[in-house]
């Protein structure tokens, strides 16, 4: 795949009422993502009509087995705002799953439990094959209670794993990542032969401190590495006001790293990217151009053929 002939693939979610919480595309004008152009006029390409009925954090991912593509997501209505309260003690601990072989032709939803009856809710799935391996790891966010508790007061959110086949039989979810307070959104990317980490890791619950409401990075050797080391905490601060849902992809020459982050509190995504990822130094882009109010979503690298398949599909 060569930089003249790629571009990306943009999946995310919207929160406005109505359809707002469904799964929409756009793919960019060329090889970097910092220019795009929304598909099917801006409506939903993949929808959920089970379990909530809405979606939010889509993840797309290419399969290695198949040639073909999946799309997991969080099964969540956001009616108002006191469903934040309802979800994170009695939400969903399913994920919704989506399949295709082309890009353009999708199955529909369907409903995977992961996570345990202690949780509360399972939030932003990612999908991930460790290299050498025949089985995807699946990352969430879950808040856990102890058994018979009440829920009354929250808990933090921790990053969950658990293994997978075929996106349809799960096997028992393990803590991968608890420092104690809130992490979610943790995501994934191979660079030079390191795995760097990304999460919205909540370091510091006093906005008086103002550590941890942006995108923290790590690096470390593989994607079950217990000794992430810190590269960078913050990235995004002081350009946005707040920042969650990372969303990383390396470009097709592997000179860059991209990082979308979504400022949830304004507009929704915005672009930084980095030639030393490594080295914690990201850059913001504010000249990029990004669908208005894009928020939690992922970057797939696509080739310029299935760039035009999309754009046919989807005018």
């Amino acid at each position: 795949m060569t930089s003249a002939t790629s571009a990306f693939l943009l999946v995310y979610f919207t929160p406005e009422p109505g359809d707002g919480e469904q799964v929409r595309f756009a793919v960019s004008a060329g090889a970097r993502p910092d220019q795009f152009d929304v598909l099917a006029g801006g409506a939903p390409v993949v929808r959920s009509t089970v379990g909530e009925g809405g979606v939010r954090d889509p993840f797309i991912a290419r399969n290695p087995d198949t040639g073909g593509f999946v799309i997991v997501a969080t099964d969540l209505r956001v009616q108002d705002g006191d469903e934040w309260h309802r979800t994170t003690r009695w939400g969903s601990r399913s994920i919704l799953v989506w399949e295709s072989v082309d890009l353009t032709t999708w199955s529909d939803a369907r409903l995977v439990e992961v996570a345990p009856p202690q949780a509360g809710n399972a939030w932003a799935p990612k999908a991930f094959r460790p290299r050498g391996s025949d089985e995807w790891l699946l990352f969430w966010a879950s808040a856990l209670y102890d058994d018979g508790a009440s829920r009354d007061a929250g808990a933090h959110q921790r990053i969950l794993v658990a293994p997978t086949r075929d996106f349809r039989t799960v096997g028992p979810a393990t803590v991968y990542l608890d420092p104690g307070h809130d992490v979610i959104d943790a995501t994934f990317v191979e660079h030079r032969g390191e795995v760097l980490r990304f999460s919205a890791n909540a370091q510091s619950a006093d906005p008086d401190k103002i550590v941890g409401f942006h995108i923290f990075v790590e690096r470390g050797h593989s994607l079950l590495d217990p000794a992430f080391r810190p590269v960078a905490v913050d990235v995004g601060r002081p350009e946005l006001d707040r920042g969650e849902g990372p969303a990383v992809a390396v470009s097709h020459d592997g000179s860059e790293v991209y990082l979308l982050i979504d400022e949830f509190t304004g507009e929704g995504y915005a672009l930084f990217s980095s030639s030393d990822p490594v080295g914690g130094g990201f850059t913001w882009e504010p000249s990029a151009r990004l669908p208005r109010h894009s928020r939690h979503g992922s970057l797939l690298a696509i080739t310029g053929e299935e760039r035009e398949r999309l754009i046919a599909a989807f005018r």
